[in-house]
């Protein structure tokens, strides 16, 4: 199942074309749209929908917090919270 947004927060419900009729999703109360066709996330995506994402390093954001050098998880915290793996107290050099 995939978690959507549309590209701005006002768009409530979208109805897909198929060949067999007309398909209607409607947002959540928190304006996300849960998608469990593939066909669907495709057709979504396609108008613009994107994604939603908690963690902001699943969108390229690393310049806060920390990144597991492991297993490359991002995390608020020094433990990686997947592998158990600490980051170092020192900050990193170069070659590191």
């Amino acid at each position: 199942m995939a978690r959507l947004t549309p590209r701005d927060g006002f768009v409530k419900e979208v109805t897909l074309n198929r060949q067999s009729g007309k398909k209607l999703i409607r947002a959540d109360k928190s304006g996300m749209y849960s998608v469990d066709n593939p066909k669907d996330i495709k057709a979504l995506k396609a108008e613009g929908f994107t994604e939603s994402a908690l963690n902001p390093f699943e969108q390229g954001d690393t310049t806060r917090g920390y990144t597991c050098l492991e297993c490359g998880f991002g995390s608020w915290f020094r433990k990686c919270s997947r592998c158990g793996s600490e980051y170092p107290s020192e900050p990193l050099k170069d070659g590191d």
